[in-house]
């Protein structure tokens, strides 16, 4: 159910549900509110010395 004069939104699904529509770019946090960004997610350990520079790594292409 979406209110739009209250800007508020109820989705009656599993959060793991929730989440994958979210991330798959579609409205799911009120109207016009995607954001999808195309292209393997950028992966990093953080470094536990100061002085180390951890390599990044790229997960799956999303084939999105």
């Amino acid at each position: 159910m979406v209110n739009y004069d209250e800007i508020w939104a109820e989705h009656r699904m599993s959060f793991a549900e929730w989440l994958y529509r979210y991330l798959i770019g579609e409205d799911m946090t009120g109207p016009n509110s995607s954001a999808f960004y195309p292209g393997p997610v950028k992966l990093q350990h953080l470094p536990m010395p100061a002085d180390e520079r951890p390599e990044p790594w790229y997960g799956p292409d999303r084939g999105m």
